[in-house]
């Protein structure tokens, strides 16, 4: 037994150096919003009172955590303070919820949870920026295990009620999951008074929060969530191609005109046709969950491997879980377990659609998908054979799609900077299309328009296929190139080679953006002169992301 707690000893100052080398030692990463939540913790602005609208809606509970984070902090270090605090919550967090979950299912389950999710990293790296997502992360999960198991006693509903209502004012999206989960977990199992409990606790700790921040007479009555859900509309989730953004007089109106933006652009997003729209609708549904959100790891080359590693495998993963999850390998008095997975990963799918791919906002769910997950594979050893047959059959076919859909797996982000410069990218034999006329994509393109930031695209032999100055949909998040037939029969008698050029003007805010398919998925791309593919974001190697259908673009 002695030898046990060493080990668990042990394991938690491992996780507890991983954890703490990067809080003290990496980067803070601040972006507009971080500066944004900062001011207004430090006001009592979305706490106290409302906050003006803006793209960031304010979120009470994450503004009161920074508050006091900031409030403890040395001068001049806010922000490294609260990265600290997050990381030492999400380590804590993930340490407390493996110990619960191996009361019931022994030491080695809690031990394999904890190290699925140290070492899941993408989790830790979002500790490294001042948002949300971590300290949502460091409550969802516990709540997941209690979702899973839950309480016997009513006050043990209570302080669930309690605990969602504070993860709904972290991050609204993370405490509609959680109480939709517990809702339907309880419902399933009968226990109404349970129910009562809970949702009756939940109310009576979000409403406070809600009358102090509630906005006046012809304020913004969703709090600005309108402008993620009309850049959710947009093709490839890409900003630029909504210019001009509306602009009303009133905050009220301004959210009707988003919305409005927002059916219109779904309305004729969903009346296309072709392989095009297909692909589109798929990478909205599915990125987010798949996708990986950028992090700079360059400050330390033994943790870049290591989350380099971590993100390559992160898709792996997570096909692995939701295998597990959709096999219901729960019985008995367990069988309500059973639909937590699944309608858990039915909710991040219609979030992908309503608030936008972005695979920040999915990363809280992840640590309580793994925890399922894990849950969900103890229970399938007791189960028939079919069932686990079943399983490995689930995560083959789940592979096999990313692979044909390998653009949901996309890394952000790629960035040409300078000019002039070549990245290549090798097309396999017989990839293309085997007549004309055939239509090549590839995902590029300037942030800001008008742009001198300007690119051209060869074919063998250094043929021009496209230029970006003679291109009158610049907005757009891809590039078009129609195929001409002497491509076409190269490439059906072997690979070749695409050639993207830079040229024109480049600076600070003019530049071109790619998404990077990772390894293993696509033959990488290559950049002259660098080892790497994009050294001005640290994303060491991928390809881009380009298909080609036949016919002229849909």
């Amino acid at each position: 037994m002695k030898r046990r707690h060493l080990v668990l000893v042990l394991l938690a100052a491992a996780g507890l150096a991983l954890y703490l080398w990067p809080a003290l030692r990496a980067p803070v990463v601040t972006w507009t919003d971080s500066t944004a939540d900062m001011n207004w913790a430090r006001q009592g602005i979305g706490i106290f009172a409302p906050a003006p609208r803006s793209d960031h809606p304010a979120k009470p509970v994450y503004l009161l955590f920074l508050r006091g984070a900031m409030a403890l902090a040395p001068a001049g270090e806010e922000a490294r303070t609260i990265v600290i605090a997050q990381s030492l919550l999400l380590w804590a967090s993930i340490g407390i919820t493996a110990l619960i979950f191996g009361r019931r299912r022994g030491a080695g389950a809690a031990i394999a949870l904890y190290a699925v999710l140290i070492l899941f990293l993408r989790l830790r790296d979002a500790s490294s920026a001042v948002m949300s997502e971590s300290l949502a992360a460091a409550v969802f999960l516990p709540l997941a295990a209690a979702i899973l198991d839950p309480p016997e006693r009513t006050r043990g509903f209570l302080l669930l009620g309690l605990a969602t209502a504070a993860l709904f004012w972290i991050r609204p999206n993370v405490g509609l999951a959680a109480l939709a989960l517990t809702g339907a977990r309880l419902a399933f199992d009968r226990r109404g008074r349970p129910l009562l409990a809970f949702a009756g606790a939940f109310a009576a700790a979000a409403l406070p929060f809600w009358l102090a921040t509630r906005p006046g007479p012809g304020g913004d009555p969703l709090s600005g969530v309108s402008y993620p859900i009309l850049e959710a509309s947009a093709d490839y989730y890409w900003r630029p191609s909504l210019e001009p953004w509306p602009s009303e007089r009133s905050d009220r109106e301004q959210t009707r005109e988003e919305l409005a933006r927002t059916r219109a652009n779904w309305k004729k997003t969903l009346s296309e046709r072709g392989p095009d729209a297909r692909r589109q609708i798929v990478w909205r549904a599915l990125r987010g969950l798949f996708g990986v959100e950028f992090y700079d790891a360059r400050w330390s080359p033994a943790y870049r491997g290591m989350t380099t590693l971590s993100r390559v495998l992160s898709p792996f993963l997570l096909a692995a879980a939701l295998a597990l999850l959709f096999v219901f390998p729960f019985r008995g008095k367990e069988r309500g377990a059973n639909l937590v997975g699944p309608l858990l990963t039915f909710l991040i799918l219609g979030q992908d659609l309503l608030l936008g791919p972005n695979p920040r906002y999915v990363l809280p769910f992840l640590p309580a998908v793994f925890l399922l997950a894990m849950a969900s594979l103890l229970a399938l050893k007791e189960a028939p054979a079919p069932r686990r047959l079943a399983a490995a059959m689930l995560f083959a076919a789940l592979i096999a799609f990313l692979a044909v859909e390998r653009h949901v797996l996309d890394w952000q982000w790629g960035m040409i900077e300078s000019a002039p410069l070549k990245i290549r990218q090798p097309i396999p034999r017989g990839a293309l299309p085997e007549k004309a006329p055939a239509t090549l994509h590839v995902r590029i393109a300037a942030t800001l328009l008008p742009s001198n930031a300007n690119l051209t695209i060869s074919g063998p032999g250094s043929r021009l296929l496209y230029s970006s100055l003679n291109d009158l949909t610049r907005e757009r998040a891809y590039v078009t190139v129609a195929l001409p037939e002497w491509l076409l029969e190269e490439n059906r008698r072997g690979a070749v080679e695409l050639e993207l050029s830079s040229e024109g003007g480049y600076g600070k805010y003019s530049f071109l953006l790619f998404p990077v398919i990772p390894p293993p998925w696509s033959k990488p791309a290559r950049r002259e002169g660098s080892r790497e593919l994009s050294p001005a974001t640290g994303v060491t190697s991928g390809a881009l992301d380009w298909w080609a259908h036949p016919g002229p673009p849909d």
